[in-house]
């Protein structure tokens, strides 16, 4: 079990999975294989098959701790998927269960934080985040700090304060290079290439998804390899270089798919449908919004469904329904204000 723990620790997770499938009885107990089999198959990008490792673990055993571990597994899990009320229920059991037994409390907070993120509630997350940051600098956690300044980050993305979150996600990219942790560093690149693009730095934008690429090319991690190739394909459509988009895009659709991710399949599919508006074809443009519109649903992307809706007017206008695109405009603009976003002013989206 120590082997397959060091696999685990430095990223091998297809072989850590291959090792826990010729493990048994005498190598320990079975809900800790589970458990361990979820974490193999988080880290390769396969939340949903993780999730039934992580249940499986929990109702195999009475040690809560375990019980803990998979509790967290399972919102981290849920909260990229989408899943606002399964990420919010096992967030708020994990929480309980980590002040009864006094373990992983800072853990269970933050995941706390980020399942009332996930759901709009951003005032309670940033709050809650902000402490947490300040604990973990009192105690030079500079893995714990990098994570949570990337999730700061986001949050004040979604709020419209990009300065502040181009500011929180270089500075989770410079305490993940101090702590040596890869991982951390690329999704720090990822969400400063986001928030520079949406603020309309293309090269630099550009520059975060190509470094981050490099850095997640010889891992597991395909949910990274998937964020990756969307990034750089929104990138590429921005600047107009929509051939070689339009390729990062069905890259990036066959992995997401292959990983069950439909909330980031929307956004995939969103992509591809603004390539088709910007080519003239209107038909394919609105094949591509639909599918967004029912992958985004219920899976905490209240900024992708905005997005679409937002697409759809314009498209309608393109054809001429004047009408109905002033009605869905309306539509999109009253479903921003009620989730306290600024979708509509995003000019570099």
């Amino acid at each position: 079990m120590e082997k397959t723990e060091k696999l685990l620790d430095d990223g091998k997770f297809a072989l850590a999975l291959v090792r826990l499938k010729k493990l048994g009885p005498a190598d320990g107990p079975a809900a800790d294989r589970t458990l361990l089999k979820g974490e193999a198959l988080r880290g390769l990008g396969l939340f949903a098959a993780a999730i039934k490792e992580y249940r499986s673990a929990r109702a195999s055993s009475a040690e809560e701790l375990l019980r803990l571990e998979a509790l967290l597994g399972e919102t981290r899990c849920h909260r990229a998927l989408g899943n606002e009320p399964q990420a919010l229920s096992s967030a708020k059991k994990a929480l309980a269960l980590s002040k009864r037994t006094g373990e992983f409390e800072d853990d269970a907070k933050l995941e706390w934080a980020l399942a009332l993120r996930l759901t709009g509630r951003l005032a309670e997350a940033a709050k809650l985040l902000e402490l947490l940051l300040k604990n973990y600098r009192r105690c030079a956690d500079h893995d714990g700090a990098a994570f949570v300044l990337w999730a700061l980050g986001g949050l004040y993305r979604l709020q419209g304060r990009y300065a502040e979150g181009v500011r929180a996600f270089e500075d989770s990219l410079k305490l993940a290079k101090k702590a040596g942790d890869g991982a951390a560093e690329g999704y720090a690149l990822f969400g400063l290439g986001g928030i520079l693009r949406v603020a309309g730095f293309m090269g630099r934008s550009l520059g975060c998804y190509v470094r981050a690429r490099r850095l997640f090319a010889a891992t597991d991690d395909t949910f990274a390899k998937a964020y990756a190739e969307c990034g750089t394909a929104n990138v590429l459509r921005q600047l107009g270089r929509l051939e070689e988009a339009l390729a990062g895009y069905h890259r990036a659709h066959k992995l997401y798919s292959g990983l069950s991710d439909w909330a980031d399949l929307g956004f995939v599919e969103w992509g591809m449908g603004e390539i088709s508006r910007r080519g003239g074809d209107f038909g394919a443009a609105l094949g591509h919004y639909r599918r967004a519109a029912g992958l985004f649903k219920g899976r905490g992307e209240p900024r992708g469904e905005a997005l679409t809706l937002l697409s759809l007017s314009y498209l309608q206008y393109l054809k001429g329904e004047t009408v109905l695109a002033e009605r869905t405009h309306s539509a999109a603009l009253k479903f921003i204000r009620r989730h306290g976003l600024h979708t509509h002013l995003e000019t570099f989206t």
